[in-house]
């Protein structure tokens, strides 16, 4: 039996692992937030005749319209509503776009990102090592004189 190192499936697991505790690590602060996406956001008209609530997922939940809006003519008053609608889908926008930017900063943090880093130096740099040491007892095997003339 040959007297070398062998690459076992643990050996590359081992790398695997650290990426996927990278991305565990990575999800659960992204998921720190979640209790913002249930929230809803409001948008109205300039003249206050209409006021649209749209949830987080997009969806309009409702559209308010003021008792004096219903003497205003209905193009006038469908323009409310789609102005309304826009003021709130803005926004969303708005929100949606803080929420990301405090996600990121709060998935990025410099010690952690270090420390996956090394783990998974270590881990490959081991890898490599194996590698390396299968390949030179590869070739010391074909050479003359080398492990296979010698089974002979």
């Amino acid at each position: 039996m040959p007297d070398h190192p062998h690459i076992t499936p643990r050996d590359f697991a081992g790398v695997l692992d650290v990426a996927h505790d990278a991305l565990a690590e990575w999800r659960q602060a992204d998921g720190a937030g979640a209790e913002e996406e249930s929230t809803t956001v409001q948008g109205a008209d300039p003249e206050g005749h209409v006021r649209a609530t749209i949830g987080t997922d997009g969806r309009v939940v409702s559209v308010d319209i003021a008792p004096r809006a219903l003497r205003l003519p209905s193009q006038d008053l469908a323009a409310a509503v789609v102005v309304a609608v826009n003021a709130a889908q803005a926004q969303l926008v708005q929100l949606s776009r803080e929420t990301a930017r405090s996600r990121s900063a709060a998935a990025w943090d410099p010690t952690r990102m270090m420390r996956h880093q090394q783990a998974a130096a270590t881990q490959v740099g081991s890898l490599i090592a194996k590698l390396s040491a299968m390949m030179d007892a590869a070739g010391q095997a074909a050479e003359p004189g080398g492990a296979s003339d010698r089974r002979q």
